[in-house]
């Protein structure tokens, strides 16, 4: 029997946000845990005198996932373990080599590998205080994902890349920065409950997330590109789908200043304090050339044509790499800014995310643990589901053979002939791809509910919660399906087996009896349709009426409104023996006293055709008050009928209980 009603409303429960987030971090720890232990394979005893493990960089031979690392990779080698303050006391020497506590990444990332080194002895220990560094960050993004695009968060948080890379390097930081700026924006942008408009306006997201941006800039360069992106979007009047008026250039000033201040307060520091050291972490870069360890699409592709690693392939590496990623990012401005004419909303997160992809396959280094940069892309806009699972395909197996390949720098063509066609199927699919993307990514539409927040609407609810939705106000959840009993009258749940019986009820001969009654099914087939329907109507509920053993009819609950606590009474019909019988004041009795007493409706309400006398009589015998026609109410064979509709209320229901028992009790 179901509970009495007082007892549903308000019940608590865990909101689908909350699971999702849960859901969410769990998987994330589990991704991070394994993912150290996936690394720390490579580390432990025994050490030689500078701290390097013995196993490191090869680890378990037989291992799925190699072990290597460039975080303990870089434990010797740039001054790291002798902890010297980064980029102050360094430089490169004549051979491109680092020292000095110099490192080839930003200021920020520098700074990060530092405080990793405190209280390290050896590269296993470097790699422990490294992941306690880096592990809330790719919590922080499992939470902001989580909130910005619900379950699409599982494609960060429950995908191989998050166990392959999370330590691999200090990538981690620097897409908290990026996904962070997103995050922002979508604050900024969502309903605010007390005055129904903007949390922020869209200067300050906008300034506020160029902070992000700048510090990312200064981790690992790539969220700094973004600040075009946004700077557009904040000058061409962000969401606004008004009347296209005037650039706002003052406001795409701010992001682009705030944005240039934040590089400078992060750089300017350590340019003034050692310069040389500083600037030997861009000269490095730029001395790099596209060798194996870039991995990149000019090694396996360009290197082969021109006849390996010579000074033509270096120059034309050189000029032709930065031309291809501006005009890659050319290429998705301009597309965005088509897209703003046509729309009057500059897709500054495609834009972003094209422009990423530009720089990920033009520049001539492509490592593979730049798939958790491009990742969170892929759970904020929508992308089909065969591209990200070829990205994320083609990125383990890339994975699993170039550690294995670099074994033979000195000739590729001797490592196994499954990590060349590994990394051959990697490098390229991710280029496609990465390609492709530069032109789908400007276009692709922001998911729910990031796309509500961006635009200041209350964002439609979760998956689970319209289900939830839909099951809380289905039929049987407020009335259940009772088995109810009087004298030898029973309503109990209709069942499929029930059809052979329900066919025979109403002979052909007997149609007369029918004529303003819905369709009655005479063949079996029919009957099990129709009861199929009934079971499968959430706002129904549909009875057998048992007299004796005898199936003789059926009834149902039906426009069930449990919110308002209304419903009907029809889809009546009895074989012609039952008529006139105990069967139907006894049915009403049964049904009234589940709807009022058990389950608190306050109104129950018939339906029959307005021709229908037989029937417009029976309902007011009950007490249900007339309360006018319907036109065109329900469909009635090839045409529509007028409905006429009585109704009773829970203030009607105690006076008339009495009465119909009685009926009831005479008629029996």
């Amino acid at each position: 029997m179901p509970a009495p009603w007082s007892s549903r409303i308000g019940r608590p429960h865990v909101g689908e946000a909350a699971l999702i987030l849960i859901t969410a971090v769990l998987l994330t720890v589990v991704a991070l845990v394994w993912a150290y232990r996936v690394k720390a394979v490579c580390g432990g005893a025994p050490f030689d005198a500078f701290g390097r493990s013995e196993h490191f960089p090869v680890g378990a031979r037989d291992a799925l996932v190699p072990c290597y690392s460039d975080i303990m990779r870089l434990w010797i080698g740039r001054g790291v373990d002798l902890h010297i303050f980064p980029y102050i006391h360094g430089g490169i020497d004549d051979n491109g080599h680092l020292y000095g506590g110099v490192v080839e990444y930003p200021v920020l990332s520098g700074m990060l590998l530092w405080l990793g080194a405190i209280g390290a002895h050896n590269d296993l220990q470097f790699l422990q205080h490294s992941a306690l560094i880096l592990a809330p960050f790719a919590i922080a993004v499992t939470v902001l994902l989580g909130k910005m695009t619900r379950w699409w968060v599982l494609l960060w948080a429950a995908t191989p890349p998050l166990v392959l890379y999370a330590f691999h390097n200090w990538e981690l930081p620097v897409v908290f920065t990026a996904v962070a700026a997103i995050a922002v924006m979508a604050y900024g942008g969502s309903v605010d409950p007390r005055t129904g408009g903007r949390r922020l306006s869209p200067r300050t997201s906008a300034v506020v997330a160029a902070v992000f941006l700048g510090v990312g800039f200064s981790l690992k360069l790539y969220p700094g590109f973004f600040v075009v992106p946004l700077a557009l979007y904040v000058l061409t009047g962000g969401e606004s789908l008004r009347a296209r008026r005037a650039l706002d250039w003052v406001s795409a000033a701010w992001v682009t200043g705030t944005a240039a201040a934040v590089v400078i307060a992060t750089q300017a520091p350590f340019m003034i304090a050692g310069f040389r050291g500083w600037k030997a972490a861009l000269d490095f870069q730029g001395r790099r050339e596209a060798d194996l360890t870039t991995n990149s699409i000019w090694y396996w592709g360009l290197r082969p044509i021109v006849g390996g690693q010579t000074d033509a392939y270096h120059s034309i590496v050189g000029v032709a790499s930065p031309l291809l990623v501006a005009a890659g990012f050319a290429v998705a401005v301009v597309l965005g800014w088509r897209m703003w004419q046509r729309d009057g909303v500059f897709p500054w997160i495609g834009v972003a995310a094209a422009m990423l992809c530009a720089f990920m396959v033009f520049h001539k280094v492509h490592s593979p643990q730049y798939t958790l940069w491009i990742l969170p892309f892929f759970a904020m806009l929508r992308v089909r589901w065969f591209v990200i699972a070829a990205y994320l395909i083609a990125d383990w197996v890339l994975d699993v053979s170039v550690f294995k390949l670099m074994a033979f720098t000195h000739d590729t063509s001797l490592a196994p002939l499954k990590d060349q066609v590994g990394v051959m199927v990697g490098v390229w699919v991710h280029a496609l791809i990465l390609v492709a993307m530069i032109v789908v990514f400007v276009s692709a539409p922001v998911r729910e509910p990031l796309a509500s927040y961006l635009t200041t609407r209350v964002p439609p609810r979760g998956p689970l919660t319209r289900l939830a939705d839909a099951d809380r106000r289905a039929a049987r959840v407020w009335l259940g399906e009772p088995t109810l009993t009087r004298g030898d009258v029973t309503l109990r749940p209709i069942r499929t087996s029930d059809a052979q019986t329900l066919a025979g009820l109403v002979s052909p001969s007997d149609s007369e009896l029918y004529r303003w009654t819905g369709p009655i099914p005479q063949t079996t087939e029919a009957a099990v349709s129709w009861i199929e329907t009934a079971q499968s109507t959430p706002s129904r509920v549909a009875f057998a009426v048992v007299h004796g053993d005898a199936l003789v009819g059926t009834t149902s609950f039906y426009d069930v409104d449990a919110d308002n606590r209304t419903l009907a009474v029809g889809y009546t019909f009895y074989g012609p023996a039952a008529m006139g019988t105990v069967v139907n004041p006894t049915s009403k009795l049964l049904l009234l006293e589940h709807a009022f007493d058990t389950c608190a409706a306050v109104r129950v309400v018939w339906h029959t055709h307005e021709q229908n006398a037989r029937s417009r009589a029976a309902i007011g015998k009950l007490g249900a008050e007339f309360e006018g026609l319907l036109r065109k109410h329900r469909r009635f064979g090839d045409g529509w009928r007028t409905t006429a509709q009585f109704a009773m209320t829970d203030d009607d229901w105690p006076a008339l209980r009495d009465t119909l028992a009685d009926r009831s009790a005479a008629s029996s």
